[in-house]
């Protein structure tokens, strides 16, 4: 297990670029390779198989030159181990840095920093299959209008990062971080209190989640089509005197029966993620205001919001009396600027991350009487 690196006992290191006395260091941990890149690796990996394949048939039908095609299958077979094993190796290198001011992100001559007064708030993406780790996400979110931009800097593969996130803010880090699987309710800060918890309680569809069941759909009929298409293929190279036995056969058969298969996983995958990928991470979204957070978890992914970033709360109603509830933000150097739709954003957010908002609730009137009349009172 990596922990993290404490500084030098003896003299003091200082950052090269600020000139801050540096408090912590954080080395992220190994760990297997992102969702991400292990489906491109996969895709990658069956593209060059294919090729391969048909070009063992051209080669053994036709008796032409087939090293172009080999080498298009050697490319992607590279191109395949580079996306499975390349985020691990660039983020082996990575270093994360605690000032007394900023959160720098350092690998070899590149960095990003990050004033620790700016962040709006944190997003934490728990690692599905390494219990205990899981990517920093701190963003900030500067005015509305014609600058209005987010930027953000992403802290990986920390061993438990909602303790690094601790102490970032400067607060007390205790016993109970670090467990992804444990709601958020159960891992707040020292003396901190739950004054309000919910869940969504409905399950919208969204232009994006019909668009996932239009490609669903496509990809399956051309799986459909595909699987009778090469049926009549192989029929129709069996009676030209293509044996069945031979090695052409064996190819061309492997080659389409994986391009299909592709096809078909694409099919699964996205109405997974348009029917029944959505509605199970509605039941697992919880709402928790504290004293001092606004906190969402919705499965792996946590969404961190210090109240006092929190300038006004915007309510947009819905049917049978819910309320989806905007949080206007706002911060150091960057006032009253919102994410997650009250000034256009998506709902659901880039890549489904989440943002700053608490969807089809039943009481918004408690939550904005929690979150706005305390801000006006100390106004």
């Amino acid at each position: 297990m990596r922990a993290s690196e404490p500084p030098n006992s003896g003299t003091r290191r200082r950052d090269s670029l600020f000139g801050e006395p540096i408090k912590k260091i954080w080395v992220p941990r190994a760990v297997p390779p992102p969702i991400l890149g292990r489906v491109g690796s996969s895709m990658l990996g069956a593209l060059a198989a294919v090729t391969t394949c048909f070009a063992v048939v051209t080669g053994r039908t036709l008796h032409v030159a087939i090293g172009g095609m080999l080498v298009l299958a050697a490319w992607l077979s590279l191109l395949a181990i580079a996306t499975y094993y390349g985020p691990s190796w660039w983020r082996r290198e990575i270093r994360v840095l605690l000032t007394s001011k900023h959160v720098i992100w350092r690998r070899g001559r590149l960095r990003r920093s990050i004033d620790r007064r700016a962040v709006s708030y944190a997003r934490i993406h728990w690692h599905r299959s390494v219990s205990g780790v899981g990517d920093l996400e701190l963003v900030r979110a500067v005015p509305v209008g014609a600058l209005r931009r987010t930027l953000s800097i992403t802290l990986p593969d920390l061993e438990a990062p909602d303790a690094v996130w601790a102490e970032i803010r400067g607060v007390g880090v205790t016993d109970a971080l670090g467990d992804g699987a444990r709601p958020v309710g159960q891992r707040l800060d020292p003396s901190e209190r739950v004054l309000w918890t919910d869940k969504p309680q409905t399950d919208d569809w969204d232009v994006q989640r019909y668009l996932t069941l239009l490609i669903a759909l496509v990809a399956g009929l051309c799986g459909a089509r595909a699987i009778v298409g090469g049926v009549h293929a192989l029929q129709v190279v069996v009676r030209a005197g293509l044996r069945p036995v031979s090695w052409a056969f064996g190819a061309l058969v492997l080659g389409l029966a994986i391009s299909v298969a592709a096809v078909l996983v694409t099919s699964i995958i996205a109405g997974y993620h348009a029917i029944w990928l959505p509605g199970r991470l509605n039941h697992a979204t919880r709402y928790v205001v504290t004293d001092r957070r606004v906190l969402i978890q919705r499965g792996s992914q946590e969404l961190h919001l210090d109240r006092d970033r929190i300038v006004d709360v915007i309510d947009a109603p819905k049917d049978h009396g819910l309320k989806d509830l905007f949080l206007v933000l706002g911060g150091h150097n960057a006032h009253a600027h919102a994410l997650a739709g009250a000034f256009g954003e998506k709902l659901n957010g880039a890549k489904g991350d989440l943002l700053p908002v608490l969807r089809a609730v039943a009481d918004g009137d408690t939550v904005r009487a929690i979150l706005v009349v305390p801000v006006k009172e100390a106004a």
